[in-house]
């Protein structure tokens, strides 16, 4: 009899205190970077602190309520473009807290260049960190992933398939327009020019670079680089490229232009000597996987502008 009891007793302690610890009905967990963020329902409200994240979610169909520093999107990145109405986030680096608190997120999304801050922020709201750059994978193959994971917690993974497979669609034929005009074998240096002197060279895992390599071709620059995967380069870097099809991103300074663009030592490279110099328009060489679309294509119609196809 006293077994029965005692029986009895731990099924109701177990019940009891498993019911305890158990999570609420419908509640999910989202592991990222920094740890877990749970959530009762699915986020709609999000506060985003860097552009690729901005980018991956209006991609989705979400717009972000709190954004930093619209005006520089709407000259780098471009496209998704933004929504009318959202609050200032301040700047990527350092949010601004008060309008933080204004904008009401259900989530805070972040990635790792400022992860000093997630306990901050996390007194806000669930934050969850993910990051492109600062790692060993190719950023083309991290940006996918960052969008199925925003298709997982914002309940679009349909949509996040649907724009993966839009987005390598597009990247496909803007390689095969390249192809038709310049060749299936050509090495490709990508390069945003920051002054006469200086340039940044694009390696084979940064965003531009991998999708070069989705794209069946050869990216030139195989030194070292730094985290975010490109090197800091100065003018002989350039004139070691040799015979390449040379692509730099726009926007440059119109004095920048002036000072390399129409010296003799320019003239001199290999490179423009044969007119395979393309400005590609404005394209973010930080971004997520639309800004890789938008690279492929920018540069499969500059290349054919150049060339007259």
């Amino acid at each position: 009899m006293q077994k029965h009891w005692i029986g009895r007793i731990t099924l109701v302690c177990t019940i009891a205190f498993g019911s305890l610890f158990a999570l609420p009905a419908g509640a999910e967990t989202f592991d990222h970077e920094l740890g877990q963020a749970e959530f009762q329902t699915t986020p709609t409200r999000f506060a985003v602190t860097n552009w690729s994240l901005v980018e991956s979610l209006l991609a989705l169909g979400v717009a972000p309520v709190a954004i930093p520093e619209a005006d520089g999107y709407r000259i780098w990145v471009v496209e998704p473009s933004l929504p009318e109405q959202f609050t200032d986030l301040g700047t990527r680096r350092e949010p601004n807290f008060e309008a933080l608190r204004e904008s009401r997120p259900d989530a805070i999304l972040i990635s790792s260049e400022i992860s000093m801050a997630y306990d901050k922020l996390s007194a806000f709201a669930p934050t969850l960190a993910y990051s492109i750059y600062n790692t060993d994978e190719p950023a083309i193959d991290r940006a996918e992933a960052l969008m199925r994971y925003l298709g997982k917690l914002t309940g679009k993974e349909h949509e996040a398939e649907t724009v993966i497979k839009s987005a390598n669609d597009r990247i496909a034929v803007a390689a095969e327009r390249i192809r038709q005009t310049v060749g299936d074998d050509k090495k490709f240096a990508i390069v945003r020019i920051l002054d006469e002197s200086h340039f940044r060279i694009h390696g084979e895992k940064s965003l531009f670079g991998s999708t070069l390599i989705r794209m069946g071709f050869e990216n030139t620059w195989q030194g070292e680089v730094n985290s975010w995967a490109f090197y800091n380069g100065e003018v002989s870097d350039l004139a070691k490229m040799g015979d390449v099809q040379f692509a730099y991103i726009e926007p440059i300074a119109p004095t920048t232009k002036v000072k390399l663009l129409d010296t003799a030592l320019w003239k001199t490279m290999p490179f423009v000597r044969n007119n395979q110099v393309y400005a590609v328009p404005s394209s973010w060489t930080f971004g997520g996987l639309m800004s890789a679309v938008r690279f492929a294509e920018q540069l499969a119609d500059t290349i054919t502008a150049v060339h007259g196809s």
